[in-house]
């Protein structure tokens, strides 16, 4: 098994040292970040948040390995208000066998999307106890045996189903995607979910090209940012309707908005005329009477896309507009998507992302930052209007 260099893992020289000398220097070497005294002196701890418990080293032929190791994870034993069913709880984090690696977490971002799983609304229901957040990125810090790649110190996606609201988590290594060289770790983060979700949508359901028209709600999301920030780069106009419209006017016009609306005031008729009812393509979040204003002001044979339901409420529509305006309601999950597209298919889509991060089309936006003690502060954040981007979760 290979272990990571000191600066990427909590207990030295790879967890995995040679011994040359004596059995003194090793233990000095384990046990000085166990805080163990040796030689009469005190050696500092290191901060417990920040380590991986270390419950038994064994020495064999001059190395010490770990055979059991700890990490905190925001854990949810039941469906439910995700303030009262998530928890930080101690885990268990096996040795990696042949094909799997550890990693250690960087970043992980608390999704709307998240909340809803939690609260079994939202996608597939996983089974429990679950660790919760889809979305993370780190550091491998340790590979099984016969496992070369990725290299230990590697920035690395970790896949959506192990949970990514952990210190430390184990996957199969080949699930793991290398992140470029020069990407943000807060872009890195963000890069899984939300804008390959709006490159789906603009590719899959309509031809939208230069001077053609796109409507959204919740534009205020980062799902909403990253769509104004693409459609921008590629000529699109775009119609955003929000709540508070004024308190994110000035960012949305930094990316590039064109028409921006509060929900409270927005007319069909005059976005209509404003367009010249020229809108292909919308982007409902919300549900409820948003998107009914929506399919108001949407062009002939336009299609609307649902890929959330912010609201709960259920998707509302005049049934004339279907057949007198040749409406087209679709849906868009792009967990789904992942599943029925090939490996090569979504590293593709990936590298667009990531081309679109590094020549800076793509900002990412990060409202807040918080550590796994505040778990219940960041889910009750992610849940708030007034938010500019996503919530962070730092390790």
């Amino acid at each position: 098994m290979q272990f990571a260099k000191p600066t990427h893992f909590p207990i030295y020289s790879a967890c995995k040292t040679h011994i040359k000398n004596s059995r003194a220097r090793f233990f000095a070497t384990a046990a000085r970040p166990l805080g163990y005294r040796i030689h009469s002196r005190q050696l500092p701890p290191l901060p417990a948040r920040k380590i991986l418990s270390i419950v038994a080293l064994t020495f064999l032929g001059g190395e010490f390995l770990i055979k059991q190791m700890k990490s905190i994870a925001a854990i949810h034993r039941t469906y439910g208000n995700p303030a009262e069913v998530v928890h930080p709880e101690t885990i268990e984090i096996p040795e990696p066998k042949k094909g799997e690696a550890v990693v250690k977490l960087v970043k992980a971002v608390v999704n709307p999307s998240d909340l809803g799983m939690i609260g079994g609304s939202y996608g597939r229901l996983r089974q429990l106890p679950a660790i919760a957040g889809r979305e993370g990125v780190g550091e491998v810090v340790a590979l099984g045996p016969d496992t070369e790649s990725p290299r230990i110190g590697t920035l690395v996606r970790l896949p959506s189903e192990p949970g990514a609201w952990t210190q430390y988590q184990i996957a199969n290594a080949d699930d793991l995607l290398q992140i470029p060289a020069g990407i943000d770790t807060d872009a890195a983060a963000m890069a899984f979910i939300n804008p390959p979700t709006a490159l789906c949508v603009l590719s899959e359901f309509e031809n939208v090209k230069k001077g053609d028209w796109l409507i959204q709600n919740g534009a205020g999301s980062a799902l909403g940012i990253f769509m104004i920030q693409i459609c921008a780069a590629r000529g699109i106009k775009t119609v955003n309707m929000l709540r508070n419209a004024e308190k994110k006017r000035a960012m949305l016009e930094g990316y590039g908005a064109d028409i921006i609306v509060d929900e409270a005031e927005f007319n069909p008729k005059v976005i209509k005329e404003a367009t010249a009812g020229q809108i292909k393509l919308g982007l409902n979040q919300i549900g409820g009477n948003s998107v009914s204003n929506m399919i108001k002001a949407v062009g002939d044979s336009a299609t609307v896309v649902t890929i959330g339901g912010m609201t709960g409420e259920p998707v509302r529509f005049p049934t004339r507009f279907l057949i007198f305006n040749d409406l087209r309601l679709r849906g868009f999950w792009w967990d789904k998507w992942q599943r029925t597209h090939s490996r090569e298919e979504c590293d593709a889509l990936f590298s667009e992302v990531f081309g679109l991060i590094a020549d800076g089309t793509l900002k990412a936006p990060v409202d807040s930052r918080f550590e796994m003690e505040d778990i219940e502060a960041a889910m009750k954040r992610a849940t708030e209007n007034s938010r500019l981007g996503k919530v962070m979760l730092e390790f």
